[in-house]
Protein backbone atom coordinates (compact mmCIF):
# COMPACT_ATOMS: atom_id res chain seq x y z
CA UNK A 1 0.00 0.00 0.00
CA UNK A 2 1.26 3.28 -1.05
CA UNK A 3 2.16 6.03 1.48
CA UNK A 4 0.39 8.95 1.04
CA UNK A 5 2.96 11.79 0.77
CA UNK A 6 1.97 15.08 3.16
CA UNK A 7 2.44 18.40 1.44
CA UNK A 8 5.21 20.15 2.97
CA UNK A 9 3.74 23.45 5.21
CA UNK A 10 5.88 26.44 6.18
CA UNK A 11 5.07 27.45 10.29
CA UNK A 12 5.60 31.12 10.91
CA UNK A 13 6.34 31.68 14.43
CA UNK A 14 4.95 35.59 15.92
CA UNK A 15 6.81 36.45 19.34
CA UNK A 16 5.34 39.53 21.05
CA UNK A 17 6.63 39.69 24.56
CA UNK A 18 6.70 37.52 27.17
CA UNK A 19 3.26 38.39 28.68
CA UNK A 20 1.67 37.12 25.48
CA UNK A 21 0.99 33.92 24.20
CA UNK A 22 3.02 32.51 20.61
CA UNK A 23 1.02 32.57 17.26
CA UNK A 24 1.93 30.27 14.90
CA UNK A 25 0.58 30.45 11.80
CA UNK A 26 1.14 27.56 8.60
CA UNK A 27 1.23 28.14 5.21
CA UNK A 28 1.72 25.80 1.77
CA UNK A 29 4.79 26.01 -0.06
CA UNK A 30 3.02 27.21 -2.84
CA UNK A 31 2.15 30.29 -1.02
CA UNK A 32 5.50 31.05 -0.10
CA UNK A 33 6.33 30.54 -3.28
CA UNK A 34 3.69 32.92 -4.74
CA UNK A 35 4.53 35.40 -1.94
CA UNK A 36 7.64 36.98 -3.70
CA UNK A 37 5.51 37.27 -6.73
CA UNK A 38 2.55 39.10 -5.43
CA UNK A 39 4.78 41.09 -3.45
CA UNK A 40 6.70 41.72 -7.01
CA UNK A 41 3.34 42.70 -8.68
CA UNK A 42 2.37 44.96 -5.36
CA UNK A 43 4.94 46.97 -5.92
CA UNK A 44 4.78 46.70 -10.06
CA UNK A 45 1.72 48.02 -9.86
CA UNK A 46 2.26 50.92 -7.00
CA UNK A 47 5.63 52.05 -9.14
CA UNK A 48 2.69 51.41 -12.58
CA UNK A 49 0.11 53.64 -10.46
CA UNK A 50 2.45 56.20 -9.57
CA UNK A 51 3.99 56.50 -13.03
CA UNK A 52 0.25 57.03 -14.57
CA UNK A 53 -0.18 59.66 -11.76
CA UNK A 54 3.06 61.30 -13.12
CA UNK A 55 1.96 61.07 -16.65
CA UNK A 56 -1.34 62.62 -15.85
CA UNK A 57 1.12 65.73 -13.72
CA UNK A 58 3.00 65.88 -16.96
CA UNK A 59 0.14 65.92 -19.33
CA UNK A 60 -1.35 68.68 -16.92
CA UNK A 61 1.52 70.05 -16.57
CA UNK A 62 2.10 70.64 -20.52
CA UNK A 63 -1.06 71.63 -21.12
CA UNK A 64 -0.56 74.72 -18.36
CA UNK A 65 2.80 75.03 -20.19
CA UNK A 66 1.12 75.33 -23.61
CA UNK A 67 -1.38 78.04 -21.96
CA UNK A 68 0.95 79.76 -20.50
CA UNK A 69 2.99 80.14 -23.19
CA UNK A 70 -0.22 81.53 -25.08
CA UNK A 71 -0.85 83.79 -23.00
CA UNK A 72 3.20 84.42 -22.79
CA UNK A 73 3.12 85.19 -27.19
CA UNK A 74 -0.13 86.94 -26.96
CA UNK A 75 1.30 89.59 -24.19
CA UNK A 76 4.52 89.65 -25.58
CA UNK A 77 3.09 90.53 -28.93
CA UNK A 78 1.29 93.12 -27.27
CA UNK A 79 3.79 94.46 -25.99
CA UNK A 80 6.00 94.72 -28.77
CA UNK A 81 3.05 96.56 -30.82
CA UNK A 82 3.18 99.04 -27.65
CA UNK A 83 7.12 99.29 -28.18
CA UNK A 84 6.68 99.98 -31.50
CA UNK A 85 3.60 102.32 -31.44
CA UNK A 86 5.81 103.96 -28.18
CA UNK A 87 8.76 103.73 -31.06
CA UNK A 88 6.43 105.73 -33.99
CA UNK A 89 5.23 108.44 -30.57
CA UNK A 90 8.78 109.10 -29.97
CA UNK A 91 9.64 109.43 -34.13
CA UNK A 92 7.08 112.32 -34.31
CA UNK A 93 8.02 113.30 -30.71
CA UNK A 94 11.45 114.12 -32.18
CA UNK A 95 10.20 115.52 -35.31
CA UNK A 96 8.09 118.35 -33.56
CA UNK A 97 11.01 118.91 -31.11
CA UNK A 98 13.27 119.67 -34.11
CA UNK A 99 10.96 121.68 -35.98
CA UNK A 100 10.04 123.55 -31.96
CA UNK A 101 13.57 124.17 -31.99
CA UNK A 102 14.33 125.27 -35.47
CA UNK A 103 11.33 128.07 -34.51
CA UNK A 104 13.04 128.65 -31.34
CA UNK A 105 15.90 129.48 -33.37
CA UNK A 106 13.51 131.75 -35.92
CA UNK A 107 11.98 133.62 -32.92
CA UNK A 108 15.44 134.03 -31.13
CA UNK A 109 16.62 135.62 -34.58
CA UNK A 110 13.75 137.58 -34.64
CA UNK A 111 13.94 139.14 -31.28
CA UNK A 112 17.87 140.25 -31.93
CA UNK A 113 16.76 141.65 -35.31
CA UNK A 114 13.09 143.68 -33.80
CA UNK A 115 15.51 144.60 -30.61
CA UNK A 116 17.85 145.76 -33.35
CA UNK A 117 14.90 147.79 -35.34
CA UNK A 118 13.84 149.05 -31.74
CA UNK A 119 17.19 150.37 -30.98
CA UNK A 120 17.70 152.13 -34.34
CA UNK A 121 14.01 153.58 -34.98
CA UNK A 122 12.30 152.92 -31.50
CA UNK A 123 13.61 156.65 -30.17
CA UNK A 124 14.63 158.45 -33.16
CA UNK A 125 15.52 162.13 -32.08
CA UNK A 126 15.48 163.48 -35.58
CA UNK A 127 11.32 162.83 -35.68
CA UNK A 128 10.06 166.61 -34.50
CA UNK A 129 7.21 168.51 -36.63
CA UNK A 130 8.23 170.76 -38.93
CA UNK A 131 7.97 174.42 -38.06
CA UNK A 132 7.27 173.23 -34.42
CA UNK A 133 7.64 176.96 -32.20
CA UNK A 134 11.14 177.03 -30.03
CA UNK A 135 12.32 174.22 -31.63
CA UNK A 136 16.06 174.44 -32.02
CA UNK A 137 18.00 174.51 -35.64
CA UNK A 138 18.97 171.02 -35.48
CA UNK A 139 15.03 170.20 -35.75
CA UNK A 140 13.83 168.48 -38.91
CA UNK A 141 10.82 167.98 -40.99
CA UNK A 142 9.14 164.96 -40.16
CA UNK A 143 5.60 165.25 -41.97
CA UNK A 144 6.30 162.35 -44.16
CA UNK A 145 7.12 159.45 -42.37
CA UNK A 146 4.44 157.07 -41.85
CA UNK A 147 3.42 156.31 -38.61
CA UNK A 148 5.46 156.35 -34.95
CA UNK A 149 7.95 153.55 -35.37
CA UNK A 150 6.29 152.62 -31.56
CA UNK A 151 2.73 152.15 -33.17
CA UNK A 152 4.15 149.75 -35.89
CA UNK A 153 5.79 147.38 -33.02
CA UNK A 154 2.83 147.14 -31.61
CA UNK A 155 1.09 146.06 -34.49
CA UNK A 156 4.02 143.47 -35.41
CA UNK A 157 3.22 142.38 -31.54
CA UNK A 158 -0.05 141.73 -32.74
CA UNK A 159 0.92 139.53 -36.03
CA UNK A 160 3.78 137.84 -33.68
CA UNK A 161 0.78 134.74 -33.14
CA UNK A 162 1.66 133.94 -36.53
CA UNK A 163 2.79 130.54 -36.92
CA UNK A 164 5.62 131.44 -39.60
CA UNK A 165 8.51 132.98 -38.12
CA UNK A 166 10.01 133.68 -41.19
CA UNK A 167 6.99 135.89 -42.58
CA UNK A 168 6.76 138.04 -39.39
CA UNK A 169 11.03 138.33 -40.20
CA UNK A 170 10.07 139.20 -43.54
CA UNK A 171 7.65 141.66 -42.26
CA UNK A 172 10.13 143.32 -40.10
CA UNK A 173 12.77 143.24 -42.75
CA UNK A 174 9.65 145.25 -45.06
CA UNK A 175 9.38 147.52 -41.97
CA UNK A 176 12.90 148.81 -41.31
CA UNK A 177 13.12 149.30 -45.33
CA UNK A 178 10.33 151.26 -45.08
CA UNK A 179 11.64 153.30 -42.05
CA UNK A 180 14.68 153.41 -43.80
CA UNK A 181 13.26 155.26 -46.89
CA UNK A 182 11.06 157.28 -44.66
CA UNK A 183 14.57 158.36 -42.73
CA UNK A 184 16.09 159.34 -46.16
CA UNK A 185 13.42 161.52 -46.94
CA UNK A 186 13.26 163.00 -43.67
CA UNK A 187 17.10 163.43 -43.47
CA UNK A 188 16.25 165.30 -47.07
CA UNK A 189 13.80 167.57 -45.63
CA UNK A 190 15.78 168.15 -42.49
CA UNK A 191 18.76 169.13 -44.47
CA UNK A 192 16.79 171.06 -47.37
CA UNK A 193 15.34 172.60 -43.41
CA UNK A 194 18.75 173.63 -42.47
CA UNK A 195 19.83 174.88 -45.49
CA UNK A 196 16.84 177.51 -45.13
CA UNK A 197 18.54 181.03 -44.41
CA UNK A 198 16.14 181.24 -40.52
CA UNK A 199 18.69 181.28 -38.18
CA UNK A 200 18.96 184.89 -36.84
CA UNK A 201 22.06 186.44 -37.86
CA UNK A 202 23.38 188.51 -35.05
CA UNK A 203 23.28 189.27 -31.45
CA UNK A 204 21.29 192.31 -31.57
CA UNK A 205 17.35 192.06 -32.33
CA UNK A 206 16.72 195.65 -33.37
CA UNK A 207 15.24 196.23 -36.59
CA UNK A 208 16.17 199.49 -38.12
CA UNK A 209 15.12 199.38 -41.22
CA UNK A 210 12.21 196.65 -43.17
CA UNK A 211 11.77 195.20 -46.74
CA UNK A 212 10.42 197.04 -49.16
CA UNK A 213 10.28 200.94 -50.62
CA UNK A 214 11.77 203.84 -47.71
CA UNK A 215 13.11 206.94 -47.91
CA UNK A 216 16.92 206.96 -48.45
CA UNK A 217 19.08 207.92 -45.85
CA UNK A 218 21.54 209.69 -48.07
CA UNK A 219 19.87 211.10 -50.67
CA UNK A 220 16.06 211.21 -49.58
CA UNK A 221 14.11 209.88 -52.21
CA UNK A 222 11.96 206.80 -52.15
CA UNK A 223 14.10 203.86 -52.58
CA UNK A 224 13.67 200.31 -53.22
CA UNK A 225 15.36 198.11 -49.65
CA UNK A 226 15.94 194.58 -50.21
CA UNK A 227 16.46 193.53 -47.23
CA UNK A 228 16.21 194.75 -43.06
CA UNK A 229 18.77 196.56 -41.16
CA UNK A 230 19.78 195.20 -37.85
CA UNK A 231 21.18 197.86 -35.60
CA UNK A 232 24.02 196.24 -33.38
CA UNK A 233 28.06 197.29 -32.08
CA UNK A 234 30.54 197.17 -33.71
CA UNK A 235 32.77 193.85 -32.91
CA UNK A 236 29.00 191.65 -32.80
CA UNK A 237 29.21 188.44 -34.25
CA UNK A 238 27.51 187.38 -37.13
CA UNK A 239 25.94 183.80 -37.85
CA UNK A 240 25.32 182.25 -41.33
CA UNK A 241 21.20 181.72 -41.10
CA UNK A 242 21.30 178.49 -42.66
CA UNK A 243 24.00 175.61 -43.71
CA UNK A 244 25.66 176.55 -47.64
CA UNK A 245 28.60 177.41 -48.91
CA UNK A 246 30.23 180.61 -48.89
CA UNK A 247 29.87 181.86 -52.72
CA UNK A 248 31.48 185.35 -52.05
CA UNK A 249 33.65 186.97 -49.32
CA UNK A 250 35.22 190.33 -50.28
CA UNK A 251 35.15 194.02 -50.32
CA UNK A 252 32.52 196.41 -52.06
CA UNK A 253 32.47 199.99 -51.65
CA UNK A 254 28.65 200.11 -51.57
CA UNK A 255 28.10 197.14 -49.55
CA UNK A 256 31.25 197.18 -47.40
CA UNK A 257 32.95 193.81 -46.72
CA UNK A 258 30.52 191.30 -47.35
CA UNK A 259 29.35 187.54 -47.67
CA UNK A 260 26.97 185.73 -49.73
CA UNK A 261 25.97 182.19 -48.69
CA UNK A 262 24.78 179.87 -51.28
CA UNK A 263 21.54 177.31 -49.93
CA UNK A 264 19.46 174.80 -51.45
CA UNK A 265 17.07 175.65 -54.03
CA UNK A 266 18.44 178.62 -55.80
CA UNK A 267 18.39 180.49 -52.12
CA UNK A 268 20.89 182.92 -51.21
CA UNK A 269 21.50 184.86 -47.86
CA UNK A 270 23.43 188.02 -48.06
CA UNK A 271 25.77 189.94 -44.87
CA UNK A 272 26.77 193.46 -45.43
CA UNK A 273 28.90 196.59 -44.02
CA UNK A 274 30.61 193.82 -42.11
CA UNK A 275 33.58 195.32 -39.88
CA UNK A 276 35.55 191.87 -40.74
CA UNK A 277 35.17 189.12 -42.80
CA UNK A 278 35.95 185.09 -41.17
CA UNK A 279 35.06 183.13 -43.81
CA UNK A 280 36.73 182.23 -47.15
CA UNK A 281 35.02 181.55 -50.62
CA UNK A 282 33.41 178.09 -50.88
CA UNK A 283 33.62 177.00 -47.76
CA UNK A 284 30.86 174.26 -46.35
CA UNK A 285 28.90 175.73 -43.24
CA UNK A 286 26.27 175.25 -40.51
CA UNK A 287 23.17 177.10 -39.52
CA UNK A 288 25.15 179.09 -36.57
CA UNK A 289 29.18 179.25 -37.84
CA UNK A 290 30.41 182.48 -37.22
CA UNK A 291 31.08 184.61 -40.04
CA UNK A 292 32.52 187.86 -39.60
CA UNK A 293 31.98 190.98 -37.47
CA UNK A 294 29.55 193.93 -37.30
CA UNK A 295 30.69 197.05 -38.66
CA UNK A 296 30.31 200.35 -40.94
CA UNK A 297 31.99 199.54 -43.89
CA UNK A 298 30.98 200.64 -47.24
CA UNK A 299 27.59 202.87 -47.79
CA UNK A 300 26.34 203.03 -44.12
CA UNK A 301 25.14 205.45 -41.66
CA UNK A 302 26.18 203.59 -38.67
CA UNK A 303 27.00 199.53 -37.27
CA UNK A 304 24.33 197.69 -38.48
CA UNK A 305 24.08 194.50 -40.37
CA UNK A 306 22.19 195.14 -44.02
CA UNK A 307 20.82 191.29 -44.11
CA UNK A 308 18.63 189.65 -46.82
CA UNK A 309 17.64 186.94 -49.13
CA UNK A 310 17.68 186.23 -52.65
CA UNK A 311 15.35 183.39 -54.20
CA UNK A 312 16.33 182.61 -57.98
CA UNK A 313 18.37 186.33 -58.54
CA UNK A 314 15.45 187.77 -56.76
CA UNK A 315 15.42 189.87 -53.10
CA UNK A 316 12.76 188.25 -50.79
CA UNK A 317 11.33 189.03 -47.95
CA UNK A 318 13.83 187.53 -45.19
CA UNK A 319 11.48 188.24 -42.34
CA UNK A 320 8.80 184.88 -43.12
CA UNK A 321 12.43 183.07 -42.82
CA UNK A 322 13.65 184.04 -39.84
CA UNK A 323 12.14 181.72 -37.02
CA UNK A 324 12.12 184.78 -34.33
CA UNK A 325 11.86 188.24 -34.50
CA UNK A 326 12.02 190.20 -31.51
CA UNK A 327 12.90 193.92 -31.04
CA UNK A 328 14.93 195.10 -27.88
Amino acid sequence: MAHYRRKAKWSFILIRDADHRVKQFRVSGRTVAFLPVAAALTVAGGFAGTELQALHRIHDLEFLLADNTGRYDAALAGRNGEIHTLREELRVLNGETQQLQERMNALAELETKLRRFIEKYGDDPILPAFGKSGSSDSEVAASTLMGSSSDKLSATAVESTIADFSELSQMLDEMAASMEANLRKVEQRRAEFDALPSGWPTVSRKLTSGFGYRSDPFTGKSTFHAGVDITGDVGDPIFAAGDGTVKVAEFNLTRGNYIIIAHRNGLESWYMHLSKIEVNAGQQLKRGDKIGKMGNSGRSTGPHLHFQVVASEEPVNPLPYLRQIKED
